[in-house]
């Protein structure tokens, strides 16, 4: 049976290919080898036992739910990245780890598009914008497909050889890269600025734009954009931000009990402080990735008066059953929580 709400189900780990000098891509398969359900650009959310401490990390599928016997990710080495850093060094084919069901909105199917598609990335985030570049290949989608992706230098570029074949084997998907180093005439030197994206793009009035990235780049990116006069509704943007620590101190004299009938456990939370880190502090381990509303990793039902800064990723009818995200939400009142 599939994944439910905040369950976890071991994968297996089927191929690794280390891609560049710092990223490798890895091929994960259900142990009782059923397909998976998922639409291009989601992702997946691990559980890592690190040193015997349980941590969560989102990544992005790369593959294409054409071909669902299997997912694929993208892990890339960053300085001082605690869990990217121990999955290269460790994880191998044949290891198993457990993940939540594919999720997040970064998909076609969640937000408005056309039939012109710019998939806009850099580093990592390469990874949605291929699976979302590869279903539309794979249906034979009526859709025109720039792709356009900023690196250091060609070697750092994962999976360059498939953006390749996917340039050179379809009409409609154009590829650009802009590297800050090169001496090929056949990429863009330097980083993408107003210039470079009117030259890009000449006319963006039936565009969408999906894009992800380092935060930086995100935002510098999209103040290009909106000052070219794109139109918004068509700028969709996937943003993983990094986690905070759980259970900071947060002073205000309003608490609320609130109650695990599950665990059979009390404790009392600050209407200051999110649901999450009085969870954590209380020594409740709620799984966990990006802390900003976006993967789901944290949602849980509530009974009880709360306030939530957001619920992206929920569905409608996940919001009528009672459920939040903890991360995004505070206690406005006593609370019972079924996670």
């Amino acid at each position: 049976m599939p994944n439910s709400t905040n369950q976890f189900e071991r994968l297996r780990c089927i191929k690794r290919i280390d891609e560049t000098s710092d990223a490798s891509t890895f091929e994960f398969e259900h142990l009782d080898q059923r397909p998976f359900e998922f639409q291009a650009g989601q992702f997946l959310t691990f559980e890592i036992n690190h040193y015997n401490n349980l941590l969560y990390r989102a990544y992005s599928i790369c593959s294409s739910p054409t071909q669902a016997n299997s997912v694929t990710i993208a892990i890339k080495r960053v300085p001082g990245g605690k869990i990217s850093n121990y999955l290269l060094d460790n994880l191998q084919a044949g290891h198993a780890l457990p993940a939540m069901a594919p999720a997040g909105k970064f998909t076609l199917e969640a937000n408005k598009t056309t039939n012109n598609l710019l998939l806009m990335s850099a580093g990592s985030g390469i990874t949605p914008c291929l699976a979302i570049a590869r279903y539309l290949l794979d249906t034979q989608k009526k859709t025109n497909i720039h792709f356009i992706h900023s690196a250091r230098q060609a070697s750092d570029v994962i999976m360059s050889s498939l953006l390749t074949e996917l340039a050179d084997t379809h009409s409609n998907f154009r590829l650009t890269l802009i590297l800050e180093k090169t001496d090929n005439p056949d990429y863009f030197q330097g980083r993408l600025d107003s210039h470079l994206f009117k030259q890009l793009v000449p006319d963006n009035s039936k565009q969408t734009l999906f894009i992800c990235g380092p935060s930086l780049y995100m935002k510098s990116v999209e103040e290009i954009v909106f000052g070219s006069g794109f139109n918004m509704d068509y700028f969709h943007k996937e943003s993983f931000v990094a986690a905070t620590k759980a259970g900071e101190t947060v002073f205000s004299d309003v608490n609320h009990q609130i109650t695990f009938p599950a665990l059979d456990k009390q404790f009392m939370a600050n209407d200051q402080q999110s649901l999450l880190d009085a969870m954590h502090k209380a020594g409740i381990k709620v799984p966990y990735s990006c802390k900003s509303g976006i993967c789901g990793a944290c949602k849980c039902k509530v009974s009880g008066d709360v306030v939530s800064s957001s619920n992206e990723a929920l569905t409608a009818e996940q919001i009528e059953q009672g459920y939040v995200l903890s991360c995004s939400t505070k206690a406005n009142s006593d609370l019972v929580v079924e996670l």
